[in-house]
């Protein structure tokens, strides 16, 4: 018997248990339940965050218990007993304080941030008469933002990673994987809970429907190459599985979000690595996109590909699928992958500059290998 994977156990790979236990309490809680303080200026923090979370956070986030988690590990435990309306500014910087001393940078912003949206609904809504964090802005943490990756794989690059995988001891679906994370754009976690039955060869193509970040219906248009990575994926899975990639433990299950993004960090930071720069499987998105853009596909073609809004006005009134569209622009960039990968050697493909050869280390396991 076929036993699908619950939101729950999905949601219980990012956080722990106790996280989803306490976001169902709330959910299966009435508001009057929840919002029953007789004295509005003695309600803590985490009575009244408890009223936010199903009003707000339940309703406006797709996945909560990701925001939830970091409130329940870094706010709750120290000001969550305390009366909302004794909360400081100077208390809260002393929160994400916490976690800049520790160089966790990220997460005190994303702390900020939320206590920040929690404070603002609990003004609006009138428990409140102002927010401590209401003229701080995100960059007052830790100073601005990073900027954003730039990093994508160069043709020779290219080649390295699609050969270099079979150089490593790592499973064929996570082999498999990374080369259809390539291929369609599409993140890690797209390809890893996959269902077989969401992959119609007879007409090549991937029904992915609303299981995706941005929840649009989507279908991806599978070429001959893209094919090829989902036999080997097929090859590796139990006939029994229901999943693309299951997971070797339990085939009734799918393979966990991380493995292949965790194969791939092991592979480039190895010191007999493929010898290129680092690189993540978000950067193999958008290496797909940078390579759609230097085939010349049309913008609005590629932000369907990639499953992104179109611009303006035309994301209210362009309801057309882009199907046609999107195959010529997949199928050329399979072909452009196959030249690459077809190549004798990275040595005669474009790098940075043309007529640049990429030179990898004598230590690397590829130069090694040659």
């Amino acid at each position: 018997m076929n036993v699908a994977v619950t939101e729950p156990d999905i949601a219980a790979e990012q956080v722990g248990r106790h996280v989803i236990i306490f976001l169902n309490e709330i959910k299966n809680a009435s508001l009057a339940e929840l919002d029953n303080v007789e004295d509005e200026g003695k309600a803590t923090v985490v009575q009244v965050m408890k009223v936010w979370i199903k009003l707000s956070l339940m309703i406006t986030r797709r996945r909560p218990e990701i925001a939830l988690s970091s409130l329940l590990k870094h706010v709750l435990p120290v000001i969550g007993s305390l009366p909302l309306n004794s909360v400081t500014r100077l208390r809260l910087n002393r929160l994400f304080n916490v976690l800049l001393a520790e160089g966790k940078i990220a997460e005190a912003k994303r702390v900020f941030a939320l206590c920040k949206q929690f404070l603002s609904w609990a003004e609006t809504q009138g428990y409140l008469q102002h927010s401590p964090l209401g003229s701080m802005k995100r960059r007052d943490v830790g100073g601005r933002n990073t900027p954003p990756r730039e990093r994508s794989l160069t043709d020779a690059e290219i080649w390295i990673f699609w050969h270099g995988l079979d150089l490593w001891d790592i499973s064929e679906q996570c082999r498999w994987a990374l080369r259809l994370c390539l291929l369609t754009a599409r993140r890690p976690d797209e390809v890893v809970r996959a269902r077989k039955d969401e992959f119609h060869l007879r007409i090549n193509l991937w029904r992915q429907g609303l299981r995706n970040k941005s929840q649009r219906d989507h279908s991806v248009p599978l070429t001959a190459l893209m094919n090829r990575c989902i036999e080997g994926l097929l090859a590796a899975s139990p006939p029994e599985s229901p999943w693309l990639v299951p997971s070797p433990a339990d085939p009734q299950k799918p393979l966990s979000r991380g493995a292949i993004t965790q194969a791939l960090r092991r592979i480039v930071r190895a010191k007999r690595g493929l010898g290129i720069d680092a690189f993540t499987t978000r950067d193999l998105r958008r290496t797909a996109r940078s390579k759609l853009a230097s085939l010349n596909v049309a913008n609005d073609v590629a932000r369907k590909i990639m499953n992104h809004s179109l611009e303006g006005i035309d994301r209210v009134y362009d309801t057309h699928d882009y199907l046609p569209q999107m195959t010529l622009a997949l199928e050329a960039l399979s072909h452009d992958v196959e030249r690459i990968i077809s190549a004798e050697s990275y040595r005669h493909l474009h790098h940075l500059y043309r007529g640049e050869s990429l030179q990898i280390p004598e230590h690397s396991l590829l130069f090694m290998t040659e």
